[in-house]
């Protein structure tokens, strides 16, 4: 369940990371232009563009963040405090209850709740797993080699030791 905790944060993480390089060049645009303006057009361009990107980027880039943060809450809540309802998860974080199912939803969507249920009002661990086939590596506990199967048993061509099925399953 950790595994959703670091795909949300991967996230947030992201957006910051981005949200300030926006910051930045916005700051950075403006001397930019105004020390090459007439001098060097490629740099002037450059610095237009970092402003315009800084200028228009930023405000919705934070915001973006803003909103992966509280996503990002709402999972911690879940995963790590095991609040399991929409009552307990708002009323840890001072949030509206539908505000919280919204998270909710939105974090299951973008899989960062990923084996878990929830009916709109709780959320349940997802105890149905996946079947999968097994897979029994049949090697020489001896030698390592690779065993064939001999009737009932099994026996290594190179070292001739022999096992029983129980010893290999």
């Amino acid at each position: 369940m950790k595994d959703n905790l670091n795909r949300v944060k991967k996230e947030v993480n992201k957006f910051l990371i981005i949200s300030i390089i926006a910051s930045i060049l916005l700051v950075v645009g403006v001397p930019v232009i105004v020390l090459f303006a007439g001098k060097n057009w490629l740099l002037m361009s450059i610095g237009i563009v970092f402003v315009v990107f800084g200028f228009y980027g930023s405000p919705i880039l934070w915001l973006s963040y803003s909103g992966k943060r509280k996503t990002k809450r709402v999972v911690e809540s879940i995963v790590e405090e095991n609040l399991m309802t929409n009552n307990e998860i708002a009323k840890q974080l001072s949030m509206n209850e539908k505000d919280v199912k919204n998270e909710i939803y939105k974090a299951i969507n973008k899989k960062f709740l990923v084996g878990y249920i929830y009916d709109g009002e709780k959320i349940i661990l997802n105890d149905k797993q996946k079947p999968v086939q097994k897979l029994h590596i049949k090697k020489c506990i001896n030698c390592g080699g690779k065993l064939e199967q001999d009737g009932e048993n099994w026996r290594c061509p190179y070292c001739d030791m022999k096992f029983s099925k129980e010893e290999i399953n």
